[in-house]
């Protein structure tokens, strides 16, 4: 894109072809089959049924969504950190920071 204009004339209608409602299918096709549950992982489950203990009002359904955030951040943190390699206290971020003058 050799002009700031060509790239938001894209941007923008790069943003409203995602925005348009999708098209319906030829007529009489099968309705696509509805996801499988997500395999949540024992110590999820057994995490997010510990929560009962401070809400004992928790619906199931409420128990099945904290367990499904559990075990992605799970998940998350095994793709960051394949090793699981654990931070000590003196680790600190590698941040630098300058002010301009």
């Amino acid at each position: 894109m050799s002009t700031r204009k060509a790239f938001l004339t894209a941007a923008a209608s790069g943003a409203l072809i995602a925005a348009a409602p999708p098209s319906p299918g030829p007529p009489g096709s099968s309705p696509t089959p509805s996801p499988k549950p997500p395999n949540i992982s024992s110590a999820a489950r057994a995490l997010a049924q510990s929560m009962r203990r401070f809400d004992a009002n928790l619906s199931d359904s409420d128990v099945e969504k904290m367990a499904q955030g559990i075990d992605g951040n799970l998940k998350l943190g095994h793709a960051i950190d394949p090793q699981a390699r654990a931070l000590k206290n003196w680790n600190e971020p590698a941040v630098t920071f300058e002010a301009a003058e």
